[in-house]
Order: C-alpha cells, then sequence, then structure tokens
C-alpha cells in the first residue's frame, strides 16, 4: 500500500495597516530525502511543528539539509485541512493539511527560501524536511522584500496522494498443521472523504497508527464478516468480529532510506474469531480495508478460539510528481 507526498507553499506580506503587499500563490515544493526519512520516524511528530525561511537562492535539490542562508524560524498558528472526494475519472485520491506561520518584528530584510522543519527551534538544530524559492508569476526565483513594520504569513500545503484502484496480491497462510495455503488480498482505500475519517488531520506525520480521538470505529483496526465496500465508506459494525488494541500490533524497525515500514497484526486466542473476510487499517499513510478469499474457493480466513493469527502488511511511501 502507497502513498505519494507532495508538498505547496504560498507566502503573503501584509502591511502595517492591513493592505495585502505580495501574494505568491500556491507553488510547488520539493519534499526533500530528509522530509521522506521523516516518515519512517524518530525526527519529531509532525514535519508541519516549523517554518524556516532564509536568503539563499541554490536551485532546490533533494540532498540538501539546510537552507543556504537562514533568518528566521517560526511555529505554526494555526491548521486547515481538506479532505473532500470527488470521482472525476484520475483515480486518485488527494487529501491536504496546511500549516500556517506568522514572521513579524525581522527588521528589514530579504527572503527567497523557505521550508518545513519537523524539530527544532534554532539555526543551529532544526530538521529540514522540504525546500522551496519564492517565485514569481513567471515562476522565476524572487525576493521578497519585508520592512519592520510588515508581516509575513506563510502558508504550507501538504499533500497525500492515493491510487484508487484496487490491488491484488497473492498470499500464503500456514494451516496449522505444517502447509500453506494460497490466498488473494485485495487492498482498497476505506472512508475516503468521509468526515469520521481522519484524513486530512494525519498528513504530515510519522508512519504508525491513526491517534485515537474522536470516533474511535474509524480509528480501530478491525476484522469484519462482510466484503469490500465503496471506497467511500467502511464495513458496517453489525459485521464486525474483533477490534485489535495498540497492544495487538507490532511496527518494525525503520530501515533506512528505505520509504517503508511493516506492521504485524496479531489475534490472540479470544479476538477476531469467525470468517474474517476483510480488515479495516487505518494508519496515518492511509485508511485501507483489505478483503482476503483462498485462491481455491474463495473462502475467507477462518479462526477459532483455539487458534492465533499474525497478518504482516507493508506501507510504503514516496515524492507525488503529479498535478495537484
Amino acid at each position: 500500500m502507497h502513498v505519494g507526498i507532495a508538498g505547496e507553499v504560498r507566502c503573503v506580506v501584509t502591511k502595517a495597516d492591513g493592505t495585502v503587499k505580495t501574494d505568491t500563490g500556491f507553488q510547488k515544493n520539493l519534499i526533500l530525502n530528509q522530509g521522506l526519512e521523516f516518515f519512517g520516524g524518530g525526527y519529531g511528530s509532525s514535519m508541519f511543528n516549523n517554518c524556516v525561511i532564509g536568503a539563499g537562492n541554490s536551485e532546490p535539490v533533494v540532498t540538501q539539509n539546510r537552507l543556504d542562508s537562514f533568518l528566521a524560524i517560526a511555529g505554526a498558528s494555526g491548521f486547515a485541512k481538506e479532505t473532500d472526494y470527488v470521482a472525476d475519472g484520475s483515480n486518485t485520491y488527494k487529501t491536504n493539511r496546511t500549516g500556517s506561520y506568522k514572521f513579524s518584528g525581522l527588521g528589514s530584510i530579504n527572503i527567497s527560501e523557505i521550508g518545513l522543519a519537523s524539530t527544532g527551534t534554532t539555526e543551529s538544530n532544526y530538521y529540514l524536511c522540504t525546500r522551496a524559492l519564492i517565485k514569481d508569476a513567471l515562476g522565476e526565483p524572487t525576493t521578497i522584500s519585508l520592512s519592520g513594520d510588515e508581516v509575513l504569513q506563510v502558508h504550507y500545503r501538504i499533500w497525500q496522494v492515493f491510487d484508487t484502484t484496487d490491488k491484488d496480491e497473492l498470499i500464503n497462510v500456514k494451516d496449522g498443521a505444517g502447509g500453506l495455503v494460497a490466498y488473494k488480498a485485495t487492498h482498497r482505500l476505506a472512508a475516503v472523504g468521509h468526515p469520521f475519517s481522519k484524513y486530512g488531520a494525519i498528513v504530515g506525520m510519522p508512519f504508525g497508527a491513526v491517534p485515537a480521538g474522536g470516533y474511535s470505529e474509524y480509528n480501530n483496526f478491525t476484522t469484519f464478516s462482510s466484503g469490500l465496500v465503496d471506497l467511500t465508506t467502511k464495513q458496517s459494525d453489525r459485521d464486525r468480529l474483533g477490534v485489535l488494541s495498540p497492544n495487538d500490533y507490532v511496527i518494525a524497525p525503520y530501515i533506512p532510506l528505505s520509504n517503508k515500514r511493516q506492521v504485524t497484526f496479531n489475534f490472540e486466542l479470544t479476538k477476531g474469531n469467525g470468517d474474517i473476510r476483510t480488515i479495516y487499517v487505518p494508519v496515518t499513510m492511509g485508511i485501507f480495508q483489505i478483503r482476503y478469499g483462498t485462491v481455491d474457493g474463495d473462502n475467507p480466513l477462518t479462526k477459532t478460539d483455539k487458534e492465533t493469527l499474525s497478518i504482516p502488511l507493508e506501507f510504503s511511501w514516496g515524492r507525488y510528481e503529479g498535478e495537484l
């Protein structure tokens, strides 16, 4: 299961009287290699933690880890998200989160580069995830001049982009007697655009389970006896077989530069018993439903209170280069 990551940034300068002096509109922003590594974990809780501005002008490249010429850093002052889904024939679902940052009282400075930092609060310790040069209406690098009484408002938007088509894979399941049974697993997005799911809110977080809170039925790893449903919803709770707690799954250590994590879901003797047709999997890299059926006969996974069941899943991420 894969998600594409992309970024945009908008800079707005307002004068002391509140009138707008400069508005760049949203422009493409490069996700650095460090930004992709951030999602593996260990570099802060959110890519949106801080925004950094500078005066450098080198062309952004994925291997950079600092601004050319650091000027200032600011924490997020507010957030917005977009989660609506429109079936437009593109076979994609695009959701985003925007963090806003305010820079003021910096004196007279010239700003030409900008980025997001997931950790750090000073020039010496920030972890840079994204970088962009500020550009004019023609797409050429430019400089924003900020005087002492003017305010720079930065709006940084990170996107998650998903392929909405079903994906099939073949897996082998141990039968408890030393043999293997071949199953087809079909992956599909779930709860896309649904107001109770956490699409949008989870954008910019490192890989992990969807945070608790809100409508818990949309945030739990769950097994169901029913099959796949439309990607805009989830299975009915009346078909629910079992719910896993955080103690019931293990996230394997991140391998540097791999841009993927593996999670193993462990069903103990008392959990998930019955004919398991689908599982509902909400993680910060997307919310998925997975249907299981034997290659021979399309039978569901069957589990009793005398058996345990472990299901490993892999999630990956990378830059999205298409239109937003």
